[in-house]
């Protein structure tokens, strides 16, 4: 992974290299709009492609209408607004050894609301805090080692003064530990006192949110992008879009209208175990219309998580209606690598891992108004409940 150093207060913090920046850079060099698009035009590819007997799929979405997780113009597709199955990405779990300090961080540093609606009954208990950032959260809990993403997430904040000014003042209650920042043109780089990274965007036009979780941005062994988007097409019905960041591949698939998890290939990763060794057990939570059919491919598949340490073990369909989510870690190959792939893997190899949190639309949680501080008055969504 090629990535440039800023020199700062506590540690080196990673500065996301160019071809981070989603499409962005290269935007008119995007010629398929999916794998599919790509073999019946004729084009040559290494990526491994969904397969033809999956069950229906939402289809992909179009380069020329798709930039930054959102289409900004309807003239230029009919379909620039269409989801897959998935709607919401809901919040992003990580564990932390020292919740004083990530109060500090995520409450005062990036100015997010710990959850005023819930009970310490509904979180799992005293030592679990949800911080707001929009129509999403962090979800913070005490554990014995910390756990981060391999990249930094992509959040939308406005006011980048006011973010760059409060933690300046949080600053001399982190000495010691791995926080950082640094503002940049566009962003402001941030590293919690863990070592969790962030890339703090402003709101854009093409952003359908004021602030909240934009991109979390994974990794990949080089040839597994697509195999990996062609998973959530066939296993989800998601809606992926395939591209390159740089001269590297990526899938994103779409969690709802502004959120996105894009999976990058990186050549430091020379094999899909590689990259699954980066997982340290953080999850995501978000929200399907189709839940049942999803289920059932998943248990079929023999991926339904079971030894966890939550409440919500789900081994029968009626389980998980009762609790309106299921659990999974592990992505598959639903199909061979093709021939002169980088990575070599066999349908039902596990390309990638980490925790999905898989909820029903009739969760009690789903869409609940959450409280903002420091939201207008008369916010996109309302006075301060976006």
């Amino acid at each position: 992974m090629q990535l440039t150093s800023l020199t700062l207060t506590g540690r080196a913090l990673p500065q996301l290299h160019s071809r981070r920046k989603k499409w962005e850079s290269c935007w008119e060099d995007v010629k398929y709009c999916s794998e599919r698009c790509r073999r019946s035009r004729g084009g040559q590819t290494a990526q491994a492609t969904p397969s033809a007997t999956m069950a229906p799929t939402a289809p992909s979405v179009s380069h020329s209408s798709f930039k930054a997780g959102r289409s900004p113009d309807i003239n230029k597709s009919l379909r620039c607004q269409d989801l897959g199955n998935i709607v919401h990405l809901e919040h992003l779990n990580l564990e932390v050894p020292d919740k004083e300090q990530a109060g500090i961080f995520y409450g005062e540093g990036l100015g997010l609301s710990a959850d005023p609606g819930s009970t310490a009954a509904q979180r799992g208990g005293v030592a679990v805090t949800w911080f707001n950032i929009g129509r999403q959260q962090f979800h913070i809990s005490k554990g014995p080692q910390a756990q981060r993403t391999p990249l930094p997430v992509k959040l939308v904040l406005s006011d980048h003064a006011a973010l760059v000014q409060r933690l300046e003042l949080v600053a001399s209650h982190l000495e010691g530990t791995q926080f950082a920042f640094e503002q940049t043109e566009g962003s402001v780089m941030v590293t919690d006192p863990f070592g969790q990274q962030f890339e703090v965007l402003a709101p854009s036009d093409d952003d359908s949110i004021s602030r909240g979780i934009k991109d979390i941005v994974l990794p990949c062994a080089p040839g597994t992008a697509a195999a990996i988007g062609a998973f959530y097409e066939k296993f989800y019905m998601a809606r992926v879009a395939y591209g390159a960041q740089g001269s590297m591949d990526s899938a994103s698939v779409l969690f709802g209208p502004s959120s996105s998890v894009t999976f990058v290939e990186d050549d430091e990763y020379k094999t899909a175990e590689a990259a699954i060794g980066d997982f340290e057990g953080w999850h995501i939570a978000f929200y399907m219309a189709n839940f049942s059919s999803v289920y059932d491919r998943v248990c079929d598949a023999g991926i339904n998580l079971l030894d966890h340490k939550y409440n919500d073990k789900a081994p029968t369909l009626e389980d998980a209606l009762k609790w309106s989510q299921f659990r999974m870690v592990d992505i598959l190959a639903v199909d061979d690598s093709p021939e002169g792939c980088p990575t070599t893997y066999k349908s039902g190899d596990v390309l990638y891992s980490f925790g999905h949190e898989a909820r029903s639309l009739y969760h009690p949680r789903y869409m609940r108004s959450l409280y903002n501080k420091g939201t207008n008055a008369y916010d996109d969504h309302g006075p301060n409940l976006i």
